[in-house]
């Protein structure tokens, strides 16, 4: 999907949160749940977007896409 996306773009994603679990030890992670703390720790990394972490219910991740 990235690719597809224009600069300037934005890209929001559910569930983030995943009702806390992606707080646990990455070794009491089911394999749901480590999918998505990976996915949150891949964003986080990524200089190409700038990103917003809203605590709403599950979690909302904005992802805007700054650079290719």
């Amino acid at each position: 999907v990235f690719e597809k996306v224009n600069i300037g773009g934005v890209i929001i994603v559910d569930n983030v949160l995943w009702s806390g679990h992606v707080l646990e030890e990455e070794k009491e992670m089911d394999a749901s749940t480590l999918s998505i703390f990976e996915f949150n720790k891949k964003i986080k990394n990524d200089n190409r977007v700038s990103k917003v972490l809203l605590p709403l219910r599950d979690g909302l991740f904005m992802i805007r896409k700054i650079s290719s």
